[in-house]
């Protein structure tokens, strides 16, 4: 997720009993099958001009656009389907079942969707990406104009040139009061982004940020940095204006140039936008957007199927959606392709009882995934890696591939036998957690504590509260053993091999310090050559597979579901192809009700 404190996007319905957890064991090594995909193709990426396709993210092996899962029933989930003919009202009020708390609004300090989701309304970026309903969820870094109307990079790489905007508008609200936008905003945020909070290490290659003139924004880089201009384009990095700042209001206040304009943002209860009468780039269709802050999945559900929301309702397993279907069988419903996972189990690598790869390896070797998957998810689970393989690879790895390592298998004897060549036959650890989800979260967590007693394992698993796990987690201050940490997703190679990984990364949340890693990330980074790229951040994949330095964890084919008479809406996809749940810019801007 790039460098963020990220929110779990999906809040899944749960029906899921503790009798189902205790099977676990019985099932263990049952090969138990797991969503299929439809199709397969292709992911060339087309691009404006002045945009650049990403060395790294060539080559992939990706489903088509609407083609999508069968569940275990023979459903069909479509990954998009076509909107109807009609053109889009202006008006009415959409309500979205938010799971999020609300929290403080500096872009710098946060990258929460308790944050971004009102940041996203109020911001608008350098660059957007395209977020229409029509927009293929497979594909990434469609860049659109933004707040630039274009852009180049010259042909060594060292500098990007942004024409502006005319006639922007800041929203007319105190302290800025309707003023024009100008370069100076821009340079103002970016370099806020470059030398404080959560985002500098987009920003590690930037030499200098300069306005030349009202309109032009000028970027110099220390080294290449292929990946550079695709974060600015993401929920990341909102353009925002020096008064707030000023006048210290900045984590209280959300007043820029986007299409919504901030009506409420409490802790504990939710939030509410008005359209932005001024909006620069219109037209935007709806006249307010709700986030009633709904907690509980069953709250949630119920809330849905007495249309009191119109989406925000994310389904998890496959009876579930059939019995939404069951009372509301009108509502429409997509599905996103898998293509990393979410959590993983993260050592804190920093304290001597991960020292030993041995121990690290067995704890991967007692996790049975396919069991795991099946028991949360049943036809919706996939295991795939943290990493979005797309990156690294033309085909998804697989352990029968050799991408994922000698200790992604299950194999209790082996790790036995880890154990007690390390001299921990009874080890054990603790690991903290937030549930974001039951099925991400609690749920697998009871039956990971299951399956590690096989191995002489004692895993206890802890759930702390939401703002008490993120200052850990995202800090990487806190001193727990392990973390249920979640992936900071991203539109770039960079992130996955650098972000995650290097030791200077505030990205790298798994604590990891490996000098080969970094070197290779360091030239990663900076290497134009897309074969060379390619190869350096395969070597830091097979790196850290190879040393288990992350256990990560299955996750699931989650099913969006709207009511019948919302359009223009597409969520779940990854970040980098549309209404990615912190795109919230997408959302409103696009959406309309059909009423």
């Amino acid at each position: 997720m790039l460098d963020s404190d990220r929110e779990h996007p999906l809040r899944l319905t749960d029906r899921f009993g503790r009798r189902d957890l205790v099977r676990g064991g019985a099932l263990a090594g049952a090969g138990l099958a797991t969503a299929v995909l439809i199709g397969c193709g292709g992911d060339d990426d087309n691009e404006p001009s002045g945009a650049s396709t990403s060395p790294g993210a060539t080559g992939t092996s990706a489903p088509t656009a609407f083609s999508g899962i069968t569940t275990a029933k023979g459903r069909q989930i479509p990954y998009n389907f076509a909107e109807p003919a009609k053109a889009p009202k202006s008006g009415g009020t959409m309500r979205q079942a938010y799971t999020f708390d609300p929290g403080q609004l500096d872009p710098t300090a946060s990258q929460a969707g308790g944050t971004l989701t009102a940041v996203n309304a109020a911001y608008d970026r350098l660059i957007n990406v395209n977020g229409r309903a029509d927009a293929d969820p497979t594909k990434i870094n469609q860049l659109e104009p933004g707040l630039a109307s274009k852009w180049e990079t010259s042909p060594d790489g060292l500098t990007y040139t942004f024409s502006l905007q005319q006639n922007v508008k800041f929203q007319n609200l105190a302290p800025l009061n309707g003023r024009l936008f100008v370069a100076e905003d821009a340079r103002f945020a970016l370099n806020r982004y470059k030398t404080e909070g959560v985002n500098q290490q987009f920003f590690t290659q930037v030499d200098t940020i300069t306005a030349p003139d009202t309109k032009t924004l000028v970027i110099k880089m220390k080294r290449p940095q292929p990946d550079f201009i695709f974060p600015l384009s993401t929920a990341y990095t909102t353009i925002h204006s020096h008064e707030l700042v000023d006048d210290g209001s900045i984590k209280s206040k959300a007043i820029g140039t986007g299409p919504m304009i901030v009506d409420k943002w409490q802790s504990g209860t939710g939030g509410a936008f008005v359209r932005n009468p001024d909006y620069w780039a219109g037209p935007t269709y709806l006249d307010r957007f709700e986030l009633p802050y709904i907690l509980d999945p069953a709250a949630n559900t119920a809330a849905f199927r007495a249309s009191q929301v119109d989406w925000g309702i994310t389904i998890g397993t496959e009876d579930d959606f059939e019995n939404v279907l069951g009372t509301n069988p009108n509502i429409q419903y997509i599905t996103a392709p898998v293509i990393s996972a979410t959590f993983a189990i993260a050592f804190n690598n920093e304290l001597p009882m991960w020292k030993d790869e041995r121990i690290r390896r067995a704890v991967s070797l007692t996790v049975d995934r396919p069991t795991l998957s099946q028991l949360v998810y049943k036809a919706l689970g996939k295991s795939v890696p943290v990493p979005d393989w797309r990156f690294f690879w033309d085909q998804e790895p697989t352990f029968e591939s050799g991408h994922l390592g000698k200790w992604w298998k299950t194999d209790i004897a082996q790790a036995k036998q880890l154990l007690q060549a390390a001299g921990q036959e009874n080890f054990s650890f603790e690991m903290v957690y937030y549930n974001y989800t039951p099925q991400s979260n609690s749920l697998q967590n009871q039956v990971l504590v299951d399956q590690m007693r096989a191995s002489g394992i004692q895993l206890k698993a802890s759930s702390i509260e939401y703002s008490q796990f993120n200052s850990q987690w995202t800090t990487r201050k806190g001193d727990a053993q392990a973390y249920d940490g979640w992936l900071s997703f991203s539109p770039t190679a960079e992130q996955y091999v650098y972000g995650l990984h290097h030791s200077k990364s505030p990205g790298n949340r798994y604590r990891i310090n490996d000098p080969e890693i970094d070197a290779w990330a360091d030239q990663h980074q900076v290497e134009l050559d897309p074969a060379k790229r390619r190869d350096l951040a395969q070597k830091v994949w097979n790196k850290v597979y190879d040393q288990v330095y992350r256990v990560d964890k299955p996750t699931a084919f989650a099913i969006s579901v709207y009511q019948p008479w919302i359009r223009g809406l597409r969520t779940g996809r990854g970040i980098g192809s549309g209404q990615h749940y912190l795109d919230i810019q997408n959302v409103v801007r696009y959406s309309w009700i059909d009423k």
